[in-house]
């Protein structure tokens, strides 16, 4: 009987060593779910630090809470800019569910951002192949400046084009089009976009200073002026950078 138990116990303790995973409590499920709508409260009104810290409470409590695992990747990734720590959180996201085509999304802009264009093509086609995921149009603009940054602009405009189809006020679309214009030498082409972007997404102050641009370009002196002055009054109290440049550029006209 002795060795019996002092067998069950060398198997308790081999098990523990080997990691075996905690399975949470009904009350830190809960608890792990309140932390989380704490986070995103404290995330709507830009308190990141707050919203962190909640979300760090919420994995504690459940660190397989795919939601909580891909809150705090959009975090660690575009307000901290920790993108090693983002790309861990969601992928543990995917590994419980896989068909969380949100956080597939977030990942491939990661790779994305770090020029891992292959890598985020790739997850962006997969996302676009779930019928269920209800703002696919991100998914499609961003495949479509991973195609431009790898060298395939034709397929890279017909991609985004196809976003701003889905949703017009897709404001970083025509954006990204514009760009694209610009930088291959379409200034006509790029100042129509400049001019979407500005009427779909009347609110964005980067949208009338981009037309401005543009429309200095091509010698177009008053409207390039009420461009980077509306740039000024519509910047927001996070976009004094912004706000500076319109006036710079309203100043040199």
């Amino acid at each position: 009987m002795s060795r019996l138990s002092t067998a069950s116990c060398s198997l308790a303790l081999l098990l523990v060593s080997a990691g075996c995973s905690h399975t949470p409590s009904e009350k830190e499920r809960r608890s792990a779910e309140i932390h989380y709508e704490l986070a995103l409260q404290a995330q709507q009104a830009g308190e990141l630090q707050d919203a962190l810290r909640e979300l760090q409470t919420s994995l504690k409590n459940d660190p397989d809470y795919p939601d909580a695992n891909n809150a705090i990747g959009i975090l660690l990734h575009l307000a901290f800019r920790r993108p090693d720590e983002a790309i861990k959180h969601y992928e543990r996201a995917l590994k419980i569910r896989p068909d969380f085509s949100e956080a597939r999304t977030n990942l491939a802009n990661v790779h994305l951002d770090q020029g891992r264009y292959d890598e985020a093509i790739k997850l962006y086609e997969a996302v676009l192949n779930d019928m269920l995921y209800p703002t696919p149009f991100i998914a499609q603009g961003n495949l479509g400046w991973a195609l431009y940054k790898k060298g395939e602009t034709e397929r890279g405009v017909e991609s985004i084009k196809a976003a701003v189809t889905t949703n017009p006020n897709f404001c970083l679309g025509y954006k990204n089009l514009g760009v694209i214009y610009d930088e291959t030498g379409r200034t006509a082409d790029a100042c129509r976009q400049f001019t979407l972007y500005r009427e779909n997404c009347p609110d964005v102050a980067d949208a009338y200073m981009r037309e401005g641009v543009c429309q200095a370009k091509q010698g177009q002196v008053d409207a390039a002026k009420a461009a980077f002055a509306a740039c000024e009054s519509k910047a927001k109290a996070g976009e004094q950078v912004l706000k500076d440049d319109c006036r710079r550029l309203l100043e040199k006209l």
